[in-house]
């Protein structure tokens, strides 16, 4: 069953493992009544479904959550920006590589930032733009995790990728930050940035 797919990648979808058991069995049930036992067996089908989350499309849901609040984020300042796709199905999904495709996507729009609010200084135009994409990615990231764990319990190792992806972006956004600094000639702590 593939399930995971957006309108905008129809072409690509994701599939969780589904198992699903059907298991047929006999009922019988005696009844006494005042003409005497009636005896009447009932057919009972039983259906077992157990989903299993691989961590490729875990990281996908959060891969695509995390556009759409990047999308968010980038409309409400006024930056003319769509994502169609972070990757490609067969993309790495570690939580190294899953991290440096959402900084590297998210800075990437530091330059039209930069020009929307041109009135800021160099440093506060980095801190505002980390904590605008912090926000966003924070809101991605719980997204995804309430539609993780909408489709079935999230094993511990997959939670585990979700939580080390989530430092690394934050860790990536704060370096970006401190370049930024080292490139305007100033000095601010980039774990203060919301």
């Amino acid at each position: 069953m593939n399930i995971g797919s957006s309108p905008s990648q129809t072409s690509s979808s994701f599939t969780g493992s589904i198992d699903i058991t059907r298991t047929a069995f006999q009922m019988q049930q005696t009844l006494t009544g005042p003409d005497g036992e009636a005896t009447r067996t009932l057919m009972v089908d039983a259906v077992e479904v157990n989903i299993q989350i691989d961590g490729k499309f875990a990281g996908r849901v959060l891969q695509d959550s995390m556009a759409d609040k990047l999308n968010a984020a980038f409309a409400a300042v006024g930056m003319d920006t769509t994502v169609d796709s972070l990757q490609q199905s067969a993309t790495d999904f570690s939580p190294q590589a899953t991290a440096q495709r959402i900084v590297n996507f998210s800075t990437s729009f530091f330059g039209s930032f930069q020009q929307n609010h041109a009135d800021e200084a160099g440093q506060s135009q980095a801190s505002n733009f980390a904590a605008m994409i912090k926000g966003a990615i924070e809101e991605g990231f719980a997204s995804a995790q309430d539609i993780l764990v909408g489709l079935g319990e999230i094993a511990p190792d997959i939670q585990a990728g979700i939580d080390e992806t989530f430092g690394l972006t934050m860790q990536g956004i704060n370096s970006f930050v401190e370049q930024q600094s080292q490139e305007q000639g100033e000095a601010e702590d980039p774990t203060s940035i919301v």
